[in-house]
């Protein structure tokens, strides 16, 4: 009987609890702490071609860092850069064995193989893609993303103690 009495004082406490431990959190940390300046593995590898420490990745730098990582690549030389191999070749330039560009950037004909001809193209292919003003080199500022961290989607204030969200109410405190 004692315990039939205890029971709602129970349940009265236990609801705020489980009523606050339901509510969404107002914003995302993993999208609001997104950082506004990154690299691509990509743009990692290809800065450490800057033979000179100019800052600066000329083509001749380019043509002779991608030389050299090929080269590494293909480490039994039999001209082309195996699956296997090309899995230490990403751990090894690119930071981890999963990183893009992967086998189907590359493999193009299909063959589990990557030719230096496929390898060329597919480099070919990122550098004028990041040679954002065509002179044929490539700076820092090309080689980095910038990115604005943003708002989740509903929310209508910025983060805790910071600056309102576009079109949203200043934080509360």
């Amino acid at each position: 009987m004692k315990y039939a009495l205890l029971l709602p004082v129970l349940a009265a406490f236990a609801a705020p609890a489980t009523a606050d431990a339901r509510k969404k959190p107002q914003f995302d940390p993993a999208v609001l702490s997104r950082p506004t300046i990154s690299a691509t593995p990509v743009a990692v590898m290809i800065s450490g071609f800057d033979s000179d420490g100019d800052g600066i990745v000329t083509h001749a730098e380019y043509d002779a860092g991608l030389d050299r990582s090929f080269r590494q690549g293909d480490a039994d030389g039999d001209g082309a850069i195996s699956l296997i191999e090309l899995g230490h070749w990403a751990q090894h330039w690119l930071g981890d064995r999963g990183a893009i560009p992967g086998q189907y950037d590359f493999d193009r004909d299909g063959d589990d193989r990557v030719s230096r001809q496929e390898y060329q193209t597919e480099f070919g292919r990122r550098f004028l893609e990041l040679d954002r003003d065509r002179d044929g080199k490539l700076v820092r500022a090309e080689l980095i993303l910038l990115s604005t961290p943003r708002v989740a989607p509903g929310a209508e204030q910025g983060p805790p103690g910071g600056p309102p969200a576009p079109g949203g109410k200043p934080p509360q405190r």
